[in-house]
Formats: structure tokens, sequence, C-alpha cells
């Protein structure tokens, strides 16, 4: 596990030990200028370290095919970082929106259903075409990035999920099964499936 405050030379040094990359969320939002736009009035914080860190990790991950996994705000760094955009308030651009965020009222969390694609990973784990999830996010993916396409999306039409084209497992959701995974199998099922490709990589050579 690399720590997401930690120097870019010390990530580069770990990131040849890793069998698997999993991008968690963050209260942060990815700066604009990475996928090329101006700031929406509307746009959080900003902790560029972060951004910075997932895109190295990312540009190894994806050069020696290790597995990864994007949560929330790690599933928006994958996208991003395959030349994707992204909906940087959700709110203020998407009509009719469902709530995506609880706007700080944990007694109230956001859900939503999700449908899922058919055929993809996420459904075949998933056992169904359709899902109910928790929603902590006021972004999400706008633009599918280069050999990304869409698994998953909210009523609203909102962007929940992508996966590779080419057969990596290269897999962004937008809400938490780190949530509660102990009573959803689904989210059991994914972070297993995620364990058992980072396994397989274990017998790989990582070239620098």
């Amino acid at each position: 596990m690399i720590p997401t405050f930690a120097p870019l030379s010390v990530a580069q040094e770990y990131r040849e030990r890793l069998d698997g990359i999993l991008l968690p969320g963050s209260p942060t939002d990815i700066d604009p200028a990475i996928f090329g736009e101006e700031r929406h009035p509307k746009l959080g914080k900003l902790f560029p370290e972060r951004d910075a860190l997932d895109l190295l990790l990312l540009e190894y991950g994806d050069r020696v095919h290790l597995p990864v996994l994007g949560i929330c705000f790690g599933a928006q760094s994958l996208n991003v970082f395959r030349g994707g955009k992204l909906v940087q308030d959700i709110p203020d651009v998407v009509p009719s929106a469902v709530a995506h965020d609880d706007h700080g009222e944990p007694e109230q969390p956001a859900r939503h259903s999700v449908r899922l694609g058919k055929g993809s990973l996420l459904a075949r784990l998933a056992g169904s075409e359709a899902l109910e999830v928790n929603s902590f996010h006021h972004q999400a993916i706008s633009e599918p990035g280069k050999n990304l396409r869409v698994v998953a999306t909210a009523p609203d039409g909102v962007i929940e999920a992508v996966e590779d084209t080419t057969g990596k497992f290269f897999v962004g959701v937008q809400w938490h099964p780190e949530r509660g995974f102990q009573d959803d199998p689904f989210a059991r099922a994914l972070f297993t499936e995620f364990v058992e490709e980072a396994a397989k990589s274990q017998s790989r050579v990582h070239p620098v």
C-alpha cells in the first residue's frame, strides 16, 4: 500500500512492488486542467499531490497490466488518465438529477439504483442487471476515456461505472463498495475478483 501523501519519488519506488492498484475515494476534486477544462464555480477543494500520485500509479499499472479498481474519486482518476472528462458538479449540470450526495446529512445517506450493462463484469458479479448503490459524490464521468465503456448508469443518466474494453481488469465504480461490504454480496464479489486478479500478477515480472 502507498499512502496518498507519499512523495512521488517514494511512490515510484514502491509501485514496482505492487500486484494491483486500488484507488480509493477522496473529499477533493480532480483539477479540471488535467482534462482540458476551466474550473466550474462549484468545483471543490483540489489536492494536486493526490492527482499526481494517481496518474503515476495508473501509468505504471496500465503499462505492466496490473489490475486496477477505482472507487469514486478513483474511478474519475482512471477515466481522466485514459483521456476522458468529468461532470464537475452534477446538481448544476445534470437536469433532474437524482440525489448523488447526502449533503452533510449522514443520517439520510443517498442511495439510488443503477442499470448494469449486459455482459459486463459488474453484471456477472452482481448476478443481475440492476443494483442499488450508496452515493457520495457531486462529480462523475461525462466522457469515457480510451478503451473504456460505460457499464452502469443512474436513472438520471449519470455514468456510475466503466470497464476496460480490451480484457484488462481496469474497473471504476462511482459508489463505495467498501462501505457495508460485510452485508453486500456484490461488494464482496467485486473485491474478491480484484484480489484474485492481483494474485495472478504475482507470477509476472514487472518491467521497469
